[in-house]
């Protein structure tokens, strides 16, 4: 969305420096194929990394079914409450707002859905949640702040929700496959390499809170769809 001025300048920087790069690696595979499609770093100089996580330390079997309950009494969410959740910076980017107005949708037209965020502020970037905004949307969300048992989080969710307006290759996204989590993505890149809409997952456009709601309640309302999703999630990783 950066203007043509603004990707003119980063491009030209960006292959001014690749004329003494050796060798770059890429993450994603979309990216890879984006640069080598426009020629931004000579043929030859480009190979694909990829990304991924300890699918043993991330592991469902790894927590514990007491864990979990302990987890549910100190957030405060009931037994039986289908949990949507996700992890990261609280930044207009990661797609807030949006969730904010989906979780009041959906908890509008189901009952016992509980929204879950792992995250802190990032106040020195300027598309920061403004906390009085995150104040606003405790009446549908609830905010566990920053968390070292990010695993234990994702063990705890039902469903796991990214409406990023961009990514690299999200982290999160892999570590909730892994947990056998389904998913909620944005159609971006980096996000579609992660999720295959259909089968482990259900990608929306981005900065459309109304299509995620639609997305999250079919996931609330079929308990098969989500173990199916999160079976085939968790192979993927």
């Amino acid at each position: 969305e950066d203007p043509w001025s603004k990707r003119v300048g980063v491009l030209g920087l960006e292959r001014l420096a690749a004329r003494f790069s050796d060798l770059e690696l890429f993450q994603s595979e979309e990216d890879l194929r984006w640069v080598r499609r426009i020629g931004l770093v000579p043929a030859g100089r480009t190979v694909f990394l990829g990304n991924g996580t300890d699918v043993e330390r991330f592991d469902p079997d790894a927590v514990s079914p007491e864990r979990r309950a302990s987890l549910r009494a100190e957030l405060g969410i009931p037994d039986g409450a289908v949990i949507v959740g996700t992890v990261g910076r609280l930044v207009a980017e990661k797609g807030y707002r949006e969730l904010f107005a989906a979780a009041k949708q959906v908890r509008a037209e189901a009952d016992g859905v509980a929204f879950l965020v792992a995250g802190d502020h990032d106040a020195a970037k300027p598309d920061a949640i403004p906390a009085t905004e995150v104040d606003r949307a405790r009446e549908d969300v609830i905010f566990a702040g920053w968390r070292e048992d990010v695993r234990d989080l994702l063990a705890l969710m039902d469903v796991f929700v990214l409406p990023s307006w961009r990514e690299g290759v999200p982290r999160s996204a892999i570590e909730a496959a892994a947990m056998g989590r389904p998913l909620v993505v944005t159609d971006i890149r980096g996000c579609r390499e992660v999720v295959r809409d259909g089968v482990d997952g259900i990608l929306v456009p981005p900065r459309a809170p109304r299509r995620l709601a639609e997305a999250i309640l079919e996931l609330v309302r079929d308990p098969a769809l989500r173990e199916r999703m999160g079976k085939a999630a968790r192979q993927r990783a």
